[in-house]
C-alpha cells in the first residue's frame, strides 16, 4: 500500500467516525513525529497539510538545505541540488518541504505511526461522545440495535458508530435479545472519555423509561397539562404509575390510557408486554393507597407510626384491610403487588384480612383500661385528661411527662402516683388477656402480609 493510500484508509476511518479534520491533522502530526523518531533515531521536523478543495493530505519534512550533509543528519538535511527538486529557487541556509513517505520506512516504524494514529483518533471520538451525549442522561437514545449478546450484558451500537452497554442489572426480567435487534434504552450514564470500556451505559430498567415512553405518546406530558408523579416499576414485570391532571377538564387516567387503551397499550408493547397500572394521585396516603393495590378491594387504612429497628428513625406503616378472598390479589405473585404500592406511596403496606383485622381489634378492645379505672381520679381531672387525648390508662402510661404535666390539676406527685398505677393496671389487664388468647390457640402476633415480604 503507498503512502498516500494508506493516509487515504486512515482519513475515512476518521470521517466515517465523524472526526473532524483538525484531530485528523493533529493526530498525524503525532503519529509522524513519532515514527520518525523511531525511524531515525530523532523526529523530524514535520509538516501535515490537508487541501481542502482536493481533499488531499501531505505528509512533509522540513529539511535545512545545505553544501554538503553531516553524518546522522540525512533526515535532517537535504543538498541544495536534490531541495530544487522540491523548490527551484532553494538556496543554502533556508528549509525545504520534503515529501515524507511512511511506506518506505521500516515495519516497526509503521506500525508505530498507525498505533498512534489511531490511538489519538480514539480519544478524540470518545471526547466527541463525550461531548455530545453528557447532556442526554434520563433520555432516550434513538437509532440502538444490538451488537452482541453476553451473559453479564449487551452491547449496542448507537447510530451506526458508537458502542453502548446494557449492564446485566439494567435489563428487563424475561427481555432476549439477537443480534441486530433494535432496542429502546435510556442513557444513564456517561463515561469518562479515558474509560477503555464502551462510554454510553445504557437501560432497559430504569422507571424513568416508562415516563420517556409515555411522553412519547402523550403530547399533554410535554404541554404541561398532565403529568407522572410516581413511578414503582420491577422491569419486566410490572409497573405502576400515579398521575394527575394540572387542568380540571382533563382526565388525568384517560390521558394516560388512551382511547380503548390505545396509549398505555403501545408502552406496554415497547415494554414486551410488562404490565402496567395507572392510578389517580393524591396528597392522601390513605386514598392513594387504595388505588394502588387494584385490583383488590381495600375496605379501610390504618396509619401507625413506628421505630426502624435499623436506624432507629421514625418511619409510617400503613395497614390496609382487605376481604378475605381478596388477599392473594391484594399481595400479587411472588408480593409484586403490595411491593410496588408501597413504594409508589413511599411508605410500608401491610395487609391484613377482614377477619384477622376484627379479631385483633377485639383483642385490642380487651386491652384497653378505661382511665376512669385508676384508683383516686375525680370527674373534674377525668374531663380535663381526657379533653388533651388522655382517655385511657394505656394513653397515660406511655404519653410523655411534660404533656401530662401541661394538664391542669396534675403535679408531679399526682403523676407519680396517676402513672404508676396506670402502668400497674395496663399490666394486669395485659396478663389476663394473654391467658385468654393462650387458652382459645389465639397467637399473639399478628398475621399481617407487608410490602416488604416476598
Amino acid at each position: 500500500m503507498s503512502n498516500y493510500e494508506r493516509i487515504d484508509a486512515l482519513a475515512r476511518l476518521v470521517r466515517e467516525k465523524g472526526v473532524n479534520r483538525e484531530v485528523l491533522v493533529k493526530s498525524l502530526f503525532s503519529a509522524l513525529v513519532k515514527a520518525t523518531a523511531r525511524e531515525f533515531g530523532t523526529p523530524q521536523d514535520v509538516r501535515i497539510t490537508w487541501d481542502h478543495q482536493s481533499g488531499d493530505v501531505k505528509l512533509e519534512a522540513m529539511m535545512d538545505v545545505v553544501e554538503k550533509i553531516e553524518p546522522e543528519m540525512e533526515h535532517l538535511q537535504i543538498t541544495r541540488k536534490k531541495a530544487r527538486k522540491f523548490k527551484p529557487d532553494a538556496v543554502e541556509g533556508e528549509k525545504v518541504a520534503v515529501p515524507v513517505d511512511i511506506s518506505e520506512f521500516d515495519r516497526a516504524s509503521v506500525n508505530i505511526f498507525r498505533q498512534e494514529f489511531l490511538s489519538l483518533v480514539r480519544s478524540a471520538e470518545r471526547d466527541q461522545v463525550y461531548r455530545e451525549y453528557s447532556d442526554k442522561i434520563g433520555q432516550i437514545i434513538p437509532r440502538c440495535r444490538v451488537q452482541q449478546v453476553y451473559r453479564n450484558r449487551v452491547l449496542v451500537q448507537v447510530a451506526g458508530r458508537i458502542e453502548a452497554v446494557v449492564p446485566a442489572e439494567e435489563r428487563a426480567r424475561g427481555e432476549r435479545y439477537n443480534q441486530n435487534d433494535p432496542i429502546v434504552p435510556i442513557l444513564i450514564r456517561v463515561e469518562n472519555p479515558e474509560s477503555s470500556e464502551p462510554q454510553l451505559v445504557l437501560s432497559r430498567a430504569t422507571p424513568l423509561l416508562v415516563q420517556r415512553l409515555f411522553e412519547r405518546e402523550a403530547p399533554e406530558i410535554e404541554e404541561g397539562v398532565v403529568e407522572i408523579r410516581a413511578v414503582a416499576r420491577e422491569a419486566g414485570v410490572r409497573t405502576k404509575i400515579a398521575v394527575a391532571s394540572n387542568d380540571h377538564r382533563v382526565d388525568a387516567v384517560g390521558t394516560f390510557v388512551g382511547v380503548k387503551g390505545s396509549r398505555v397499550q403501545s408502552v406496554m408493547r415497547e415494554l414486551n408486554g410488562e404490565r402496567i397500572d395507572v392510578i389517580p394521585w393524591t396528597l392522601d396516603k390513605r386514598v392513594l393507597i387504595t388505588h394502588a393495590l387494584l385490583p383488590a378491594t381495600v375496605l379501610h387504612v390504618e396509619q401507625y407510626r413506628e421505630t426502624d429497628p435499623a436506624t432507629q428513625e421514625e418511619r409510617l406503616r400503613m395497614v390496609a384491610v382487605v376481604p378475605d378472598d381478596h388477599l392473594s390479589l391484594a399481595i400479587g405473585k411472588n408480593g409484586h403487588n403490595v411491593r410496588l404500592a408501597g413504594e409508589l406511596v413511599g411508605c410500608r403496606i401491610d395487609i391484613d384480612t377482614q377477619s384477622l383485622w376484627e379479631e385483633n381489634r377485639r383483642w385490642e378492645d380487651m386491652l384497653r383500661v378505661d382511665a376512669s379505672d385508676i384508683p383516686g381520679m375525680n370527674e373534674k381531672l377525668l374531663e380535663r385528661l381526657r379533653l388533651a387525648g388522655f382517655d385511657s390508662a394505656n394513653v397515660i402510661a406511655e404519653a410523655p411527662e411534660d404533656d401530662l404535666l401541661d394538664v391542669h390539676g396534675v403535679g408531679p406527685v399526682r403523676l407519680e402516683q396517676m402513672r404508676g398505677e396506670a402502668l400497674r393496671l395496663v399490666e394486669e389487664r395485659r396478663a389476663q388477656v394473654e391467658k385468654m388468647r393462650a387458652e382459645t390457640g389465639t397467637p399473639s402476633t399478628d398475621g399481617e402480609a407487608s410490602a416488604s415480604d416476598e
